[in-house]
Formats: structure tokens, sequence, C-alpha cells
């Protein structure tokens, strides 16, 4: 697919790039400031990635935030900033594009005019929550710090981390940032692309209207390719709260389009993506040493480094596992790749190409990519030649690159568990806004629907803008059908399925979706199992095929059997390392209880997996993986008639057993639990997370649609009253939110976030509060109602924008057993929902009285402020098991 647009530069030097898809009424917008933390000096690091938070806070003309009219309109918008760049993109419907440019244009030219000592402050704390949350309460956050500094050091520019230090971040004066504006944030240093549903010389006066007239700038310097300063090995050792220890190795490379960067980048594929990579094999699938093995090249505007990162598996150490990698490297010289790997390769670098072009905007879409390719090469058409780079290297080129670049100089890092340390024992109780242009009208598409005499349901909606197609065999099937005593039995099927067949071993079928430049995917929810892939048109049938095989004959091998044991063992292990996955286990037990189908750990519990046999296994499959309880969906560039004969082909004469289902215990009813808080203990933890819980009605209940107005409201976007309160008012937490999980008899509410640990116990005051105000004393308003509905709406076309997009909009019809007609009624149903009904169900569904919390922190430092809140605290374990305090 060739992408055409065109391409101008304004009198102040801002370039500007439009690119026409009138698919779908949806348009792109998307701003690259050629600014990145590269740009800063020591002393003042972390400006590029702070103005990627201040740029949201409001402008001169518009001094608010920048996501309340965006998102009052169904607009998807973000920022983010790495090492040599600063990016800002909006997906909106297109009536809204001038909405979105005046919006780009006012903080492009007058930013400064709103910024104050207040906001600077407020973000400033913003950020360095999110180095807490994505560094310092993460587990191997800081050796991504300690790398970078080891790999470029100082002065290089790359020396120090995009989101900065704490003391230069405190450091930062109002002046010092509005000067780091003035230098890099003017039109003649950045470039805006448009794509999507655009009249082009309706959008180029449209961004002449608002940008011509911003003042130009002088083009700020720019650095030059610098080697990264390494001249000899460096080795570290870092101890982190981890239960696995981790090596990393990095070599320094060569910049963006260096003659080596494809060379590179296919050597890492063929080294680290996918099961049929050579270290994966070797060491996660053959030797079992590793738990994962991460390759990458990432080739930066000035230098570059190749990366390889082993986390060892149970019992094997960061040595073992770099010698072990080191040894893969050097073997390279001796035994030269395969025809195959390097096809392989490269069908997974034109398969990620084409993925890449199926969205207009947001991080890879087509608006980015123009962007990119504009900003650091000066020629946007290499969004269509660039992939040849890729597709023409060589296994000599492979050869050459790894002699020339992966030798004696590199940093070697190992990341150990933290040594045990001896706990005191405690007692055993514990201006003028544009107006949008006319609506763009959108009809979902309705799904074409077969079903084979046995029962298998088949599901089709074509789209044929690219040469891609998605599907999935859904097992109306989850964990709630996990047997008693075997919680996780459903989840560990799903992942044998593909570890062998009556034809294929596990390694012969990694191999087959890989080299097809796919993956297949297995996955378990609660009411449902899925299969899925996504391939280029010309591999669909094999896939399908595969798939077919896969689902139907799965053999169960018992030594995959045990590698996969050993694989969910340490993952459970690994999940104590982790706050949002200790949340995630736990949380839904206080909602439901820990026997409940709903409530249980859908990963299992160490007992039992260790207890499942590949009997239990052959039982669940026997018993849950039935033609008639099963669909085959298809999104993309086929037909039903192709479908449906190949379906046919591969899956119309699967036959259920001849033995009766057993059916599964469906008991989701419990004694209403009385409010209150349950502390999970993380010692050392960074940040406190809190997550608040309580069961809602089912996914067929007339009060679904109000509870989706609601959520939006209270906590489901950006705007949301949780979000403006405990971040943007308050700075505790990066993101604060509220969602529902919906299950066929009931639901999962919840509300929460990760907030900095000193202010836990205030932030579980102010989100009771923001509770009891829905409820009573500040519910719902009409101008808070009417923004939430139009959002939703104005929102709802960007879900079918790609393939896999629109399957995942299928399988709630199929997971729910919904009308065919569901995704174009949809818009409907939202429409008639009122605001007495959206109030309504605030007071019904959020019983102050029953809400469980929980808190994963360090309970030394939160637990006298917890105990001052007036609920009862309990303790609470990994398994769920409370204490009393």
């Amino acid at each position: 697919m060739q992408i055409s647009f065109e391409k101008f530069t304004l009198p102040n030097g801002l370039d500007v790039i439009l690119h026409q898809d009138r698919s779908l009424p949806l348009v792109s917008v998307n701003v690259w400031y050629h600014v990145g933390s590269k740009d800063e000096e020591p002393g003042k690091t972390g400006f590029a990635h702070l103005f990627e938070h201040l740029m949201f806070e409001g402008s001169k003309n518009h001094n608010k935030s920048f996501f309340e009219p965006l998102q009052a309109v169904g607009a998807s918008l973000n920022g983010s900033t790495n090492l040599d760049r600063t990016n800002y993109w909006e997906n909106l419907p297109s009536q809204h594009l001038g909405l979105a440019l005046w919006l780009e244009s006012d903080r492009m030219g007058f930013l400064l005019e709103a910024l104050d000592q207040r906001r600077l402050d407020l973000q400033r704390d913003v950020v360095k929550n999110e180095r807490r949350q994505s560094y310092e309460n993460r587990p191997y956050g800081m050796s991504e710090i300690a790398i970078q500094e080891a790999t470029y050091p100082a002065p290089h520019p790359y020396h120090w981390p995009t989101i900065g230090f704490h003391e230069d971040l405190d450091g930062a004066t109002l002046e010092d940032v509005k000067a780091f504006f003035r230098k890099y944030y003017g039109p003649s240093n950045a470039s805006l692309a448009l794509a999507g549903d655009l009249e082009l010389e309706e959008a180029r006066g449209l961004v002449e209207r608002y940008f011509a007239d911003l003042p130009s700038a002088n083009v700020p310097p720019r650095i030059a390719a610098k080697a990264t300063g390494l001249t000899s090995s460096t080795s570290l050792t870092l101890h982190d709260k981890v239960f696995l220890p981790r090596s990393t190795i990095v070599w320094p490379t060569v910049p963006r389009f260096h003659h080596d960067e494809a060379a590179l980048s296919v050597l890492a594929t063929i080294l680290g993506d996918g099961r049929s990579a050579r270290l994966y094999r070797d060491m996660v699938y053959e030797r079992r040493i590793a738990h994962s093995v991460s390759v990458s090249n990432s080739s930066a505007e000035i230098a570059g480094e190749f990366r390889i990162d082993v986390t060892a598996a149970a019992g094997h150490t960061a040595r073992e596992v770099e010698e072990v990698a080191l040894a893969e490297i050097e073997k390279l010289e001796k035994h030269p790749l395969t025809p195959e790997e390097l096809t392989r390769a490269k069908n997974r670098f034109e398969a990620a190409s084409i993925r890449q072009m199926q969205s207009i905007g947001g991080f890879g879409g087509r608006a980015n990519r123009l962007n990119s390719f504009n900003v650091f090469a000066g020629d946007p058409d290499l969004i269509n030649r660039d992939i040849q780079r890729f597709l023409s290297v060589q296994p000599e080129d492979i050869r050459m690159v790894t002699s020339k670049y992966l030798k004696d100089i590199r940093v070697q890092m190992a990341v150990l568990p933290e040594p045990p340390k001896r706990l005191p024992i405690t007692p055993v109780d514990r201006t003028i806004q544009p107006a949008p242009t006319q609506t763009k009208g959108f009809k979902a598409p309705v799904p074409q629907r077969t079903k084979l005499p046995n029962g298998l349901e088949v599901f089709v909606i074509e789209k044929r803008a690219l040469p891609v197609v998605s599907m999935g065999l859904v097992v109306k099937e989850g964990a709630a059908n996990d047997p008693t005593g075997l919680p996780g039995l459903a989840a560990f099927t799903t992942a044998m399925l593909q570890e062998g067949t009556a034809t294929r071993s596990s390694n012969q079928i990694a191999d087959d979706f890989e080299f097809m430049g796919s993956r297949l995917s297995a996955g378990t929810g609660r009411e449902e199992s899925i299969l899925s892939t996504e391939t280029l048109t010309k591999h669909w049938p094999t896939a399908l095929e595969l798939m077919s095989e896969i689902i139907r004959v799965p053999s169960f091998p018992e030594q995959e059997l045990e590698r996969i044991r050993k694989e969910r063992l340490t993952g459970l292990q690994r999940q104590r390392d982790d706050a949002g996955a200790l949340a995630g286990r736990v949380a839904p037990l206080l909602a439901y209880g820990s026997d409940s189908p709903y409530g249980h750990p859908a990963s299992g519990t160490e007992a039992s997996l260790k207890n499942a046999k590949r009997d239990d296994l052959m039982g669940f499959f026997r018993n849950n993986y039935r033609p008639e309880d099963i669909a085959l969906l298809v999104v993309g560039d086929v037909s039903m008639d192709e479908v449906a004969q190949r379906a046919r082909r591969y899956l119309g004469d699967w036959q259920s057993p001849a033995d009766k289902r057993i059916a599964a215990a469906n008991n989701t009813s419990r004694t209403p639990n009385s409010a209150a808080i349950y502390l999970l203990d993380k010692p050392g933890a960074a940040q406190s997370l809190i997550r608040v819980v309580t069961p809602g009605v089912s996914r067929s209940h007339p009060d679904y649609w109000p509870l989706l107005l609601l959520n939006h409201v209270f906590g489901g976007q950006f705007t949301a009253r949780l979000n403006m309160n405990l971040r943007q008012d308050k700075g505790y937490s990066y993101g604060y939110r509220s969602s529902i999980d919906w299950y066929k008899p009931s639901s999962l509410i919840s509300a929460g976030g990760s907030v900095q640990t000193t202010v836990t116990r205030e932030a579980i005051l102010e989100t009771i509060k923001e509770f009891k105000e829905l409820q009573e004393s500040r519910p719902v308003t009409q101008k808070e109602f009417v923004a939430a509905k139009d959002a939703i709406l104005q929102e709802y076309p960007s879900g079918f924008e790609t393939p896999s997009g629109i399957l995942e909009q299928v399988m709630e019809i199929v997971a729910f057993d919904l009308p065919n007609d569901y995704l174009q009624i949809f818009p409907e149903k939202i429409s008639s929902v009122s605001l007495e009904d959206v109030r309504g169900v605030a007071k019904r569904w959020l019983d102050m009285q029953e809400l469980s919390w929980l808190v994963v922190g360090d309970r030394k430092a939160i637990e006298s402020g917890l105990q001052s809140i007036g609920l009862p605290l309990h303790s609470i374990d990994y398994d769920g098991t409370v204490g009393r305090d």
C-alpha cells in the first residue's frame, strides 16, 4: 500500500503534511517538536518531558485543561517524550478538526502566557510520581537508568534519563522552563501531520488560519551524531526488589538511518523475537535456564545500542544466562543463518510495517510515521520506502555487523534480588473555541454470520483497506469454569494448546506462525478463552488451518506441560514484585470471595499449578472445548464465502465427545461485605497502590448503559472526577481512574491508582469524599452527563479503525450473546439514557457500606495513617488470607 500525501512549509518554518483517508469520519492531528532529553543540559534534566505535561495544562486562549474540550467530543489524545523528540496527537471526529488545530496552535504560540508557578509545581509533582511509578516502584525499573548512564558516559547527551532526576526537577525555576520553551517549541522546530477524513484544501486553509501568524524563531542547533564514548567493557551489579535475577548486555551501535542499522535490527529479530528465535529457543525452551529473553537494536538520532535482556529462570543466575547469551553471539560467526531464519525475520518486519499502516493516528499510526520520517530524515515519503532497507539484508550483512559491533566494548549489568532482611515480628492482630463542522455519519458494520452443522458459529466483517486479516477462535468458557480445588486450570489449559498437536510439536507451531510474520496469542478471561492471530492476507488460510488443528487436537505433551507449569509457577512468584499484579490478584476475591468463580485467582495458586495433572487439562479440554460453544471471528481483507469454505474444510467435521458435559459451578452470590481496608504489605515500596472494589450488576441488566456513562464521569478518562482531584488538583498520583469489568451474572466496579506513600491516608479520604459526593452532595451534573454522552458517541467510530479493533467489538457480541446488530444500535442505546438514570445507578450500586479497600504498600510507613481513617483495618497476604488488626 502506497501512502499518498502533500507536504508544504509555512513561512514561519512549520512543516505540514496532509494525508487523506476517508474510510471513517475520523482525523488524526500529530505534532512533533524536534526536542528531547538530549537537548537538555546537566543539572536541568527532565525539562522536555516536563513540558510534555505542561503543554496539557492550558494556554492563553484556552486557559484550562487541554483534555476537557477534546474528550468532550470523543477524542483520544496523548503525548510522549524520548531522547530526540516530543510528540502530541489527537484522534477525533473529523468535524472537530478545527478544534484540535486551534488548541495545538495556541499552545505552540501562547503557552507561556498561561504558565504560572502553580501549574509548574503541580506538574512537577505529577512527573515525580510518574518516575516513582515507572522506575522506582517497578521491578527492574532503576536498572534502566543505571544502564543508560553506563552506556552513554557523561557528557554524552544520552547520559541522563528522559524523565530526569528529582533534584533537577525540584531545582527548576519558572524562568528556566520558560527559556527552554522559547528555544525549542516554535513552528520552525516543529512538524504537523494531519491524516484521515480531510478535504485537502479545507485542511490547508485551517492550518494556515491557525498557524501561519505564529512568530518564527531561529532553528535550534542540532547535535551531530556522536559515539557513546564507551571505550571498554563495564560491569555493574544492582540489587532490587525482584524475584528473578536479570542480565542485560548492551553494545554501542549506530544512529538511525546508518547503513548498518537494518542488519542490526534484523539480527535482533533473529536472536530474540518469537519462540523460534535463537536465544529463546536455546535458553527458554531447550535449556530452561531463562524465564524470558528480549533482544533489540535501538537506533536513535545521534547514537544507538544493541541490547539483550535475559531474566533467569528460578534456580539460575544472571552470570549463567549472560555467559550463554554471549556464547550464542560468538556462534553466529561459526554457524551462519539459515535461509529460513532470514526469511522469517523479514516476514516479521514486513507484517509489522503493514500493521502500523492500519491506524491513521496514535503513537504508531500513519500521521506519526510521516512526522518521524520528516523530522529525522526530511523525507516523509520514506513511509513507503524505508522497509526495503530491512527486506534487502543479506546473510553477509548479518555476519559483518556481528563482527563489527558485538565485541568486547559493552556494558553488562546483573540485577539481583535484594538479600532477605530480618523484619521485626508484628503481633498476629494487623478565548473562543471553534464550533465543530457538520457531524459525519457513521454506521458500524454488521457481521455476516453463519453456523456450521456441528454448531460452530462463524462471524465475518470485510475490511479491504490493507492486506491484513485478524481472526480468533473464541471458546465461551473461561476461568469461571475452573473446578473446585484447581483454580487456574482454564488458563493452564489454554496456555498448553499451542504446545503440541497430533502432528506438530511446540517448536513447529511457533516456527510456522513466525515464518508468516505472525504470532499466535492465547488468553483466558473469566468467561471466555481465545486463540487469535493477525496475518497478511496471503497467509490467512494457512494460519486458520494451524489454529483449527491446535484447537481440535492438542496433545498436551508431558514434557511441554512441565515446562509451562514451571513458567507459570515462576510467573506467580514474580507477581509478588509488582504492586499492580498483586492488586489484580487480590481485589476480585474481596468482592466475590476466594472460592467464587469470579473471585478466585484466574492464574491459579502455587498449590493448584503443582497439583494439576495432564489428565486434568485433557478433561477440562474435553468438557469445555466443543464446537457448539466456539465461534470463529474473522475481520479484514477476506469475504464470508472464502471464510465459510475454509471453516467447513478445517472445522466442519469436528464433533463433540459423546459424553455429557459436566456443568460448572456458577455461584456468584455472597454475603455483602462491610466496608473495610485490607493492607497487603510490600516493604520499601516507593508508592502505595489503592484499589477499591464492589460487585455490580450483570452485563444484561438495563443499568449497564447508565453505568457506562457514570464510569466515564467518575473515573473513566483523564478529565474524570477522580483523576482531576488526585492528579491534577492534589498531585498525589500519576493517574487515578475507575473501571468496570463486565460478566454475565455480575460485574466488578473498581477505582484507584498509585499514590505517594506519604499521602496514602489523604488519597483514600479524597476517594471516599468523591464517592459520597457522587451519591449525595454533588451528583452527576447536566453538563457532565451531556459531555460524557457526546464523548462516548463521538469516540465510538475509532474502535473500528483496525481489523484487530473490530475483532474485539465482535467478541462482545459472542461473549454476551448480543443481537447481531448490536454494534449499530450501540449509539441509540447510549442516546436513550437520561440524567436521572445515571444518578440513580450511582445511588443503587455504589454503596459506601460495601466498598472493599485494598492498599498495597509499605505497612511500616502507612499503617498508622490507615488506622486513623476509621474503617476496620485487616492485613491480607498474596493468597488472599485475611488477618485482623
